[in-house]
């Protein structure tokens, strides 16, 4: 599949991709990055259990959705939003208690407020990144075999590459048919992610 750079594409087909896929990137916060805080402040300070219990909280909501998206933004719409709020003025309490590491904890959980929250407006944003860090594992194991690159602009190349075919098996589309799929819609100038497919 050819990947022609920004600068190589014709300025028609690059309006084009425009008015076809019009991106917005945000970021949001991983709930198990937040756990593993509080995870070290129990030891000395057992009130953190009440965030790990509050953090088990939300992924017990998530698991009842049963991975149906419109189920889940209800259950996060009302119930995690619920759970939230009650949580809201103990963190901010304990974030003044900055020389403790349970204050450390609650601190990152309030300088990340709104990031953190941002799942419970989009239902597709998953509560911890663990399959993208699971995902990424065998490029990392195996970075010395990438070293044939050999240009910044094969490495450029390559991660696209992983970043699709990542992306391909976390939405149950088999991996081959996604490259044969993308391979023939660039020939006919049109861009093809894996979100595009059907299951």
């Amino acid at each position: 599949m050819r990947t022609p750079s920004r600068a190589t594409r014709s300025p028609e087909r690059a309006a084009s991709t425009r008015r076809r896929r019009p991106w917005a990137l945000s970021c949001a916060q991983d709930k198990a990055h937040v756990y593993r805080k509080f995870e070290e402040a129990a030891p000395d300070h057992p009130e953190a259990q009440l965030a790990l219990k509050w953090i088990g909280e939300l992924y017990a909501i998530d698991e009842r959705a049963e991975g149906v998206l419109d189920k889940r933004a209800e259950l996060r719409r009302t119930e995690s939003t619920a759970v939230i709020a009650t949580r809201k003025t103990w963190l901010w309490q304990q974030a003044v208690l900055k020389t403790l590491s349970i204050g450390n904890a609650a601190a990152y959980v309030v300088a990340n407020w709104d990031r953190l929250r941002r799942f419970l407006r989009d239902a597709r944003i998953p509560l911890d990144n663990n399959a993208t860090e699971r995902g990424i594992r065998g490029p990392v194991v195996g970075r010395k075999n990438h070293y044939g690159s050999k240009s910044k602009r094969g490495t450029e190349v390559a991660s696209v590459f992983y970043s699709l075919l990542e992306t391909a098996k976390l939405r149950n589309v088999d991996p081959a048919r996604y490259l044969r799929d993308a391979a023939l819609a660039d020939a006919r100038g049109e861009v093809l992610l894996p979100g595009d497919l059907p299951r």
